[in-house]
């Protein structure tokens, strides 16, 4: 979020770092925009395990997910079942969130074997996928609403098309 926007949220490099959501406007020419980081959610949030019953109320109201999954996938953690577990918990608070149009994130492509692990979740998740037609429009495959933009928030590649498309949805 503070590499789009006015936001600074603390930064730290091991998970749940946010711990209370964080606004921020991305400042463009043409429109601004609200962006805001919401804490992780954890399994079981959807039944108020932890914080994140209270976080799920604030996504309720936005118009586009964006889900920033690790793709370096440090730790052992696997981007795929992060991003799965993620979606589980959103489904079973509210059948209206999986309706919301989405986009993947796949953050930290600066680092050694990201490209590789990019593939790998694209193949896995790719039937769930939108295609984009020659025009660049996004053709809805199977009632699913998802791209994947690769970037690094630490050097900002892909930054710009992903604030680009982010502002066309809205």
């Amino acid at each position: 979020i503070s590499a789009i926007s006015n936001a600074r949220p603390k930064i730290a490099n091991y998970p749940f770092t946010t711990k209370s959501p964080v606004l921020g406007i991305v400042i463009r020419e043409d429109k601004n925009f609200k962006v805001a980081d919401i804490p992780g959610l954890i399994e079981g949030s959807h039944r108020g395990k932890g914080l994140g019953d209270k976080f799920l109320r604030h996504i309720e109201r936005t118009r586009l997910l964006v889900h920033i999954v690790d793709i370096a996938a440090v730790e052992g953690r696997d981007p795929l079942e992060d991003y799965r577990s993620l979606n589980r918990e959103l489904r079973l608070y509210s059948t209206k969130l999986k309706e919301k149009p989405q986009i993947i994130v796949a953050n930290k492509m600066d680092l050694p074997g990201t490209q590789e692990n990019l593939e790998r979740f694209k193949a896995k998740l790719t039937p769930h996928l939108s295609s984009r037609s020659s025009e660049g429009k996004t053709q809805e495959g199977a009632g699913f609403k998802k791209e994947i933009f690769p970037i690094s928030a630490l050097t900002g590649e892909g930054l710009e098309e992903l604030i680009e498309t982010i502002s066309k949805r809205l």
